[in-house]
């Protein structure tokens, strides 16, 4: 008779310590863009060191029960993204905040209390999928598990994007295509899906170039496509290349070694969106090179974690943590450096923002747990 154990012996002390180092570099990163007694850097700072509570929690929890869960989780998600779609719009004219917003002006905008649905749709999805294709792992390639599977993401991915927020509706797609390779979906559905994809790219190439586009104004605003073309087609001077424009001069500024930290750079959303942006013109390319090299350690250590898992659900759970920061570290490094449109992308574990702490904090916990948790023979204790 087998049974599950969790040995505190395996806990991964080097992938909580990147975590936390990660952090706290963060943290100095905040401090240099807006200074220490900043209240985005406070903020932060209380984020961190809650996150790193809820993380070593993480470790520690029954993870399976937490996925036994799996229905009222996914039915929290969605009403989350519900939610945030009924609030009246911020002057940025989106609405991805359920909270309060405190010290603002009508010229500026202040400290926003409260949660990111858009960020615990990740953890969120990863539980859910997880749970999923572990329990129909033996039927993963019949058709109505495969649709249960993409619909119940494309619902989450259509709701992220209504915010708008096209970068973050991208994640949990990548959660899920990486969940579904280690759950050893047949290459007919992959092949299939690259069939879909690529005449759809082909038509959505068409539509922005088209004086009347059919359809493409139903799914998008106007500043979108703007944005998107000002991408392909970038003009020198554009209003809407400003911050992109911004971003690069500031991570080429750095050139080998950085301009040093307190430096005074300036870029607008400099402690989210495009704090790699300084980063590179604080630190350089070596103190770049160095943040990446970080971050990829750490992506490695969830799969190599999911590679030994005896447990199929862990294997699930690491891979999906993983592909989320992989994708978004992609997505953002990316961004900053303007060979992919500007959609606003944080930095994990880096940028400012008290979700987005948590959240990877909690999936790193979650990767951990597995790394501990093994199955055990009853006839063990007599070996």
């Amino acid at each position: 008779m087998n049974s599950l154990r969790r040995d505190a012996r395996s806990f991964d002390i080097v992938l909580f310590a990147l975590v936390v180092v990660l952090s706290a570099f963060g943290l100095l990163m905040i401090a240099s863009i807006t200074g220490a007694g900043s209240g985005t850097f406070i903020n932060q700072l209380i984020f961190v060191v809650t996150g790193i509570a809820i993380m070593f929690v993480a470790a520690f929890i029954n993870f399976e029960t937490i996925c036994k869960f799996y229905l009222p989780i996914y039915g929290v998600n969605i009403l989350f993204l519900v939610v945030v779609l009924l609030l009246p719009a911020d002057r940025g004219g989106v609405t991805r905040w359920i909270g309060i917003e405190i010290g603002g002006t009508d010229e500026v905008m202040g400290t926003m209390l409260g949660i990111q649905p858009s960020e615990f749709a990740k953890i969120f999805m990863v539980i859910f999928l997880a749970a999923v294709i572990n329990k129909f792992r033996d039927q993963i390639n019949k058709l109505w598990v495969v649709g249960i599977v993409v619909a119940s993401t494309a619902i989450v991915v259509a709701l992220i994007f209504a915010q708008p927020s096209l970068s973050a509706s991208m994640v949990p797609l990548a959660i899920m295509v990486a969940m579904l390779f280690v759950g050893k979906l047949s290459w007919k559905y992959f092949v299939i899906a690259t069939a879909v994809i690529l005449p759809l790219g082909l038509f959505f190439f068409i539509e922005l170039h088209a004086e009347n586009p059919l359809i493409l104004g139903e799914f998008f605003e106007p500043w979108q496509i703007n944005r998107i073309m000002t991408f392909l087609y970038p003009e020198p001077g554009s209003a809407l290349l400003y911050q992109n424009e911004r971003a690069l001069d500031a991570l080429n500024s750095g050139l080998l070694t950085g301009r040093g930290l307190f430096s005074g750079t300036r870029v607008p959303e400099a402690s989210n969106d495009f704090i790699f942006a300084i980063i590179g013109a604080e630190l350089g390319f070596l103190g770049s090179l160095a943040v990446l090299a970080v971050i990829f350690v750490i992506v490695m250590r969830c799969f190599m974690i999911a590679h030994r898992s005896q447990l199929f659900l862990g294997k699930l759970l690491a891979t999906g943590v993983g592909a989320a920061i992989a994708f978004q570290t992609f997505a953002h490094v990316g961004i900053n450096a303007f060979i992919l449109p500007n959609t606003g992308m944080n930095l994990p574990f880096v940028s400012s923002g008290g979700s987005s702490a948590w959240v990877f904090m909690a999936m790193i916990g979650l990767v951990i747990n597995v790394g501990m948790t093994r199955e055990y023979s009853m006839f063990e204790s007599f070996s």
